[in-house]
């Protein structure tokens, strides 16, 4: 699969901007601004990791994994058709 660039607009703060435009070079923007982004992402997909563990492990989330046992086994039960 070939990489793919897409351009964005996002609204931040005037002095913000304008110091990340002063202190970041024009060409490197657009790297700094995408590394920044994949280090948000790699955070909140960890934290979204986490707590599928603790939901898949935690003593008392039991009932609600047995549960989604039974709804799961559910699926195929043909009540779609009705």
């Amino acid at each position: 699969m070939t990489a793919t660039t897409l351009r964005a607009s996002y609204t931040i703060a005037a002095p913000i901007l304008q110091r990340f435009n002063a202190v970041v070079p024009h060409g490197e923007r657009s790297r700094v601004m995408e590394a920044l982004m994949t280090q948000a992402l790699v955070a909140r997909e960890a934290d979204l990791q986490n707590l599928a563990e603790v939901f898949m492990t935690d003593p008392a989330f039991a009932q609600c994994r047995e549960d989604e046992i039974r709804w799961n086994a559910t699926v195929n039960d043909g009540l779609e058709s009705l």
